[in-house]
């Protein structure tokens, strides 16, 4: 039953919001900004930016504290080879700083729901186990739907064996008049002890669109049962809104029940977290108090922000992790992310029940004032063609190329120096050929090879390099200091990607099935257990404290191992080419993909500038150098 001050009112349809991960087109970016410090729960300054408490995307968070320990788990990302991750899931010792892990909470869907489209998750104990209720496209409808999982730790592994979801609104197995779009969102709340799982229905993704409402229904006491009726409790009755209320988390301050939700659309900068006060708890209609605005919208170094998830810190205050879009850039097919935030939440007195404020707990000062982050360190990259035909980005120069000469074989590499005024190209042959600053230090193209070169490393002082062999033969020029190889070892399958150490010297080779080798200093973080059809490995970077890296794929995967973050991944999108390599940016915190065809993609702080996609190559390109 809805209450009586709702209305139905014909509006414009809204995208519905499944799929976008499939949809990429140039991933991700994720602005850096300096001199990082931990906030005061006060109001922001001026000039406060704010500024991510987690790396990569992690979209609609929710927060579990566990003893001292604090638990995130959000939407699901793309970070392994062969499964998606479904429910990505982070820790903290203080509920601020979080720490990715390479966990799937939900490692397995149940036949009810597909793969690759899981949102929302929400996670309680129940004095025996963990519960999850979490968002899926249902298979026969194509509708969001609930689903619920068990498990025996925070972290998961959550199973659900269920053959159909928990709650579905979409009138197939109920009256046609209780189709309200299907049901997504969920949010496990305890009132006084009693538990209530709080959701949205999704008629926006309806053509035509229906109003959307925030659902409440009460549970069993061990959260895995229905115990009552579904009841709305709020709609989305404010012009700023555009139609849609979703994401909610209810929270208890001091005997007063708050409503905190999300209005408008995601892929928006109008999107924002507006506050209801709900005078009988979860059992009935709530007061919208976000009237005319948001309570926090766009803010400088985030936009839209929404999806919330109170929790409290160990010190006792109150804190908001939601996610928004990094920055000023909004969507993903723009190169953006939704990282998580977290926010301080206080209350003031008023005439009536006190009113919520929310201030960063993590922002980047701003000496000039300026609402803007400042860019990246790595400001320019290029790329180079099988013929050495070089193209530039950015802040890259150029400065010569083989493009017009004829060679004895193809360019399958290059390499920029350490102040990014030159850059040397490697023929399969061994042959070097070095532009700008870059000084020729030897090369093996008179010699007769065991095997192909397949990549070259320059020094960390650009005054040497290695060149690297299929067969993992490893040849030294300059100051590089050979510290082993493979060649001789008869390796079932080729080298194919190579990094070196940054601390002490080394560096790892992988195999085309993700096998690594460390040498010298350089530490073993771990491989890849098996490599499905398509998959052979292209490219490797690693972090600068040498205690990861991630291995990159032809089919647009990316695998961090070690404490290499997942900042995401092609994997799933139907690519117009392979990938052929990765380069990551100076500060570590994020990484390009280069595809055959000219395709650049991007992740974490790497900035798109261009590319040769869709355009008309001589040859195709074998590899990215990044300054």
């Amino acid at each position: 039953m809805l209450v009586a001050f709702w209305r139905q009112r014909p509006r414009t349809h809204q995208p519905r919001r499944v799929g976008w991960h499939l949809a990429l087109a140039a991933a991700a970016i994720l602005v850096a900004c300096p001199t990082v410090s931990l906030l005061a729960p006060a109001a922001a300054q001026a000039n406060d930016i704010w500024t991510p408490a987690h790396p990569g995307d992690f979209p609609d968070p929710d927060v579990l504290q566990v003893g001292d320990e604090y638990y995130a788990f959000a939407t699901q990302n793309f970070a392994s080879a062969a499964d998606t991750v479904n429910v990505q899931v982070s820790t903290s010792s203080n509920g601020v700083n979080w720490s990715s892990t390479s966990q799937d909470a939900l490692p397995t869907l149940p036949s009810w729901a597909e793969v690759g489209d899981t949102w929302a998750p929400s996670v309680a104990f129940n004095g025996v186990g963990y519960v999850m209720y979490y968002a899926a496209t249902e298979t026969r409808t194509g509708d969001q739907c609930i689903g619920r999982a068990i498990s025996a730790s925070p972290l998961g592994p959550y199973v659900d064996n269920e053959t159909a979801p928990f709650m579905c609104q979409n009138g197939v197995d109920t009256p046609a008049n209780d189709n309200y779009g299907g049901s997504i969102d969920p949010d496990i709340f305890m009132d006084n002890g009693n538990p209530y799982l709080i959701w949205k229905s999704d008629g926006n993704h309806l053509s035509p669109a229906l109003n959307t409402y925030i659902w409440s229904m009460p549970l069993t006491s061990n959260l895995l049962s229905a115990n009552g009726a579904p009841l709305a409790i709020l709609a989305d009755d404010e012009a700023w809104q555009g139609g849609i209320v979703e994401g909610p988390d209810m929270v208890s301050n001091n005997g007063v029940d708050y409503l905190f939700y999300s209005g408008s659309d995601e892929g928006t900068s109008t999107y924002g977290i507006g506050y209801a006060v709900c005078p009988y708890g979860p059992n009935g209609a709530c007061q919208d108090m976000s009237t005319y605005s948001p309570l926090l919208a766009t803010q400088p170094g985030m936009s839209g922000p929404g999806g919330p998830s109170v929790f409290t810190s160990p010190t006792g205050a109150t804190e908001m992790a939601f996610a928004a879009w990094q920055g000023t850039t909004i969507g993903y097919l723009n190169c953006a992310i939704r990282p998580m935030y977290v926010a301080s939440l206080t209350f003031t007195a008023s005439g009536g029940d006190p009113i919520p404020s929310l201030s960063p707990a993590i922002a980047t000062n701003s000496p000039a004032g300026n609402p803007s982050c400042y860019p990246p360190s790595s400001d320019g990259y290029w790329q180079v063609a099988a013929d050495g035909g070089i193209f530039t980005f950015g802040a890259a120069q150029f400065y010569g190329s083989t493009g017009s000469l004829r060679l004895n074989k193809p360019v399958v590499g290059m390499a920029a120096t350490p102040d990014g005024k030159g850059y040397w190209l490697v023929a399969s042959d061994g042959g070097i050929f070095a532009f700008g600053d870059a000084n020729f230090y030897g090369s093996t193209g008179s010699l007769r090879l065991d095997a192909p070169i397949v990549a070259m490393l320059p020094t960390l002082d650009g005054k040497g390099y290695w060149l690297v062999a299929s067969d993992g033969g490893v040849f030294a020029f300059g100051d590089a200091v050979f510290y082993g190889s493979l060649g001789g070892d008869h390796l079932s399958t080729p080298i194919t990607a190579v990094t070196p150490g940054y601390l002490d010297g080394g560096y790892l080779l992988s195999d085309a099935a993700g096998q690594v080798f460390a040498f010298g200093d350089a530490k073993y973080e771990g491989g890849l257990s098996s490599a499905p059809g398509g998959y052979r490995v292209v490219g490797m970077g690693a972090t600068h404290d040498d205690d990861g890296y991630w291995l990159a794929s032809a089919n647009g995967n990316v695998v961090g191992e070690g404490d290499a973050a997942p900042y995401g991944s092609m994997y799933g999108t139907n690519l117009n080419a392979p990938i052929v390599g990765l380069s990551t940016t100076s500060d570590q915190a994020g990484y390009w993909l280069q595809g055959s065809d000219g395709g650049i993609f991007c992740f974490g702080d790497a900035m798109f500038l261009g590319s040769m996609g869709g355009q008309h190559l001589n040859a195709p390109m074998v590899g990215i150098a990044t300054m």
